[in-house]
């Protein structure tokens, strides 16, 4: 461990370098009121996150042990004032520039004033609104977002009015149905007394379901969930040819397809999901695309319908299941796979120990939602060993890697001839093993990343109607499985892919 001198002598060698980027580009420090650190180059990136980590090390160190347990003890609080301006709408009635009194805001918005402004100078600790003066309140960087962006206002309200209660149920629904891997086994089904899964459960009401997709796509904006990382960290050069096929399994809309298509010339690609989403995607696609993607229905908890495809590819697919549900999905492929099929997944790996480092929390999250609404998890390294070994005697695991700037990764899994296995228009077909191995890379391409931007900004909210769009894939997918409380029944599905 460092001393507290060395970690401050590192922070600022980093705050020094983010100075010195933005005085050469023209800007002005980053402040509270304007974020100039955003959309950075990628070491200037890096450098970034590496000043994020340090100062969290060195607060949570000048805290002490006492001082930190009660921090993350108060965290309800900070919620509790958010969800108090995201309820009542507070950031609309704050003017773009200038202030206002909390009392023309308390006659605005009918609420008491001593009560308006407890709630919002709780949320100013967090840096929501500033007070220029007293008894006044003005924007901050972060209240701005809010009052101009609806997509962000709606993250907000998912998480703290969807999520957030349903992880106080969660301990109550391990002891309800212990070692449980069902979809509606969760605290979101005690909170909302409900026997239906998440996405089954949000599309009896359209605003829920429009709050989610809208959340969705503003918390996959920037680099975090950047489709050119996965563009530039595989080889698809390598498929690139009049033969090459690749399947998009729960594609939603395609535009990781499209991306995909943009960056290569020749290579074939397949996007599968739920009928409905398919008929969206195929309206949203390029003439000039529309020779190389196609679109296919198909729920992935039936026989993979396409033989003998160089990639079958699942991008925050996995995650939203289940060990016992990911054992099915996988077992569909096997009949369709060649010798020297490959399975590509797409998704964050956790590590084996604890990650301390702030910038490298996300991960930690999407495995505490999973939880919390989906009885599904974020694995590890040994997580999928233990996963492909499960599914098959044939399956070998070799590893998984991350592409260089990305924090989502890359595992891979691959076939080997070994006997006859299965038949196929009354021949019989080749068997053969699964084998994860690392990938290669590609060069980075722009355009891609340009098209998977304009996918998102495209994307259909309409999450909880059995469609989906890519840009709500992060937070999972939306193929859902209903069992009631009181009986059990064949599962009910929608496919698309919708959860981070």
């Amino acid at each position: 461990m460092a001393s507290l001198t060395e970690i401050a002598e590192g922070i600022l060698a980093n705050a020094k370098r983010l100075d010195e980027y933005t005085a050469s580009k023209g800007l002005r420090y980053s402040t509270f009121e304007k974020d100039t650190l955003s959309n950075l180059p990628d070491d200037f990136e890096d450098c970034r996150k590496s000043l994020v980590d340090s100062t969290q090390e060195l607060k949570q160190l000048a805290h002490g042990p006492v001082g930190l347990l009660l921090e993350t003890l108060f965290l309800f609080n900070d919620l509790l004032s958010l969800r108090f301006i995201y309820h009542y709408n507070i950031p609309q009635y704050v003017p773009a520039d200038g202030s206002i009194s909390y009392a023309d805001i308390a006659r605005a918005s009918k609420l008491d004033e001593a009560l308006l402004r407890r709630f919002i100078q709780a949320a100013m600790v967090n840096r929501v609104f500033s007070e220029p003066q007293i008894n006044y309140v003005q924007h901050t960087a972060i209240s701005r977002l809010l009052k101009e962006d609806p997509e962000a206002m709606d993250a907000v309200g998912f998480l703290l009015e969807d999520l957030a209660p349903a992880s106080t149920k969660v301990l109550a629904a391990f002891e309800k149905w212990p070692g449980s891997g069902e979809p509606n086994e969760t605290g979101f089904n005690i909170e909302n007394d409900t026997g239906d899964p998440f996405y089954l459960e949000l599309a009896k009401t359209p605003e829920r379901s429009r709050r989610f997709g809208g959340g969705m796509r503003f918390m996959t904006r920037g680099s975090l969930y950047d489709i050119g990382h996965l563009i530039n960290g595989y080889d698809w050069a390598a498929l690139d040819k009049a033969d090459g096929l690749v399947v998009d399994i729960g594609g939603g809309h395609g535009g990781v397809s499209r991306a995909l298509a943009t960056s290569t010339i020749k290579l074939q690609l397949i996007v599968q999901d739920l009928p409905g989403t398919v008929k969206e995607g195929e309206s949203l696609l390029p003439e000039n695309l529309k020779g190389r993607v196609k679109f296919m229905p198909h729920d992935f908890f039936t026989e993979q319908p396409v033989k003998g495809a160089d990639v079958y590819f699942f991008r925050f697919i996995l995650h939203n299941w289940s060990d016992s549900y990911c054992t099915k999905i996988l077992k569909n492929l096997l009949p369709a796979m060649k010798n020297g099929s490959k399975v590509v997944i797409y998704e964050f790996l956790i590590s084996e120990m604890a990650n301390t480092a702030w910038s490298q929390k996300q991960g930690r999250n999407l495995d505490m939602i999973g939880a919390t609404g989906w009885n599904s998890l974020e694995r590890t390294t040994s997580d999928w060993e233990n996963l492909f070994a499960s599914v098959d005697p044939r399956y070998r695991f070799l590893g998984a890697r991350t592409p260089e700037n990305s924090s989502v990764s890359l595992i891979e899994a691959g076939g080997e001839q070994t006997r006859s296995y299965g038949h196929q228009n009354g021949k019989e077909e080749d068997d053969w093993s699964v084998v994860a191995i690392l990938s290669g890379t590609s060069s980075r391409n722009a355009e891609a990343k340009d098209l998977a931007e304009d996918e998102r900004q495209t994307s259909d909210s309409r999450a909880g109607s059995r469609g989906s769009s890519d840009g709500l894939k992060p937070f999972g997918d939306a193929v859902g499985c209903s069992r009631r409380r009181e009986r059990r029944r064949r599962p009910r599905r929608f496919q698309s892919t919708c959860r981070p």
